[in-house]
């Protein structure tokens, strides 16, 4: 009798515990906030990197030199900071936005690119890099985002942007 006792009142006590999941804008205000890169950051980051590289003259005047929009290919983003960051969703976003503003084309790839023709005007390339300072229990961590656009026939760079997510937080003097 007293083990169903037991057990009925670590269930009760446990069911009370928890809340029930709402649904909040993702990246919006309610949303955690972390010491590492979230979704607000990579959505601000990456809205200024491509509004940034869309104005640039090389993209802006290339469609009346050329008479066609811009192919753009994708090169690697590599991570450096030692944060796990899921780099597809980075280039994802990157990607949309570039492709979702009809200045330029995206070469697609889809496992057949070796199969085409077609040559890329430019390739998108960048990495992502870390920097961490502390004062006692006080942390602050720096990620800077750096995209540069390479000119595929000169392979000279024509851009670079390098955008920078600072976070400072606490750490607890309690450790479990």
């Amino acid at each position: 009798m007293k083990s169903i006792l037991i057990i009925a009142s670590v269930a009760i006590l446990m069911s009370g515990c928890g809340t029930s999941p709402t649904r909040i804008q993702a990246g919006g205000q309610q949303a955690i906030t972390t010491m590492g890169v979230d979704l607000a950051d990579f959505r601000a980051t990456a809205g200024n990197m491509v509004a940034l590289l869309l104005a640039h003259p090389s993209i802006t005047r290339f469609e009346a030199e050329h008479g066609r929009l811009p192919v753009l290919d994708r090169g690697k983003i590599v991570n450096k900071s030692d944060m796990h960051l899921d780099l597809m969703q980075i280039a994802g976003r990157i990607e949309e936005d570039l492709l979702n503003s009809g200045q330029i084309e995206l070469i697609a790839n889809d496992g057949f690119a070796g199969d085409t023709n077609e040559r890329a005007d430019f390739y998108l390339e960048g990495e992502i890099g870390m920097l961490a300072a502390r004062d006692g229990r006080l942390r602050e961590k720096t990620y800077t985002f750096q995209l540069r656009l390479n000119n595929s026939s000169t392979r000279r760079t024509v851009w670079q942007r390098s955008e920078d997510v600072s976070k400072q937080g606490t750490r607890s003097n309690i450790s479990w």
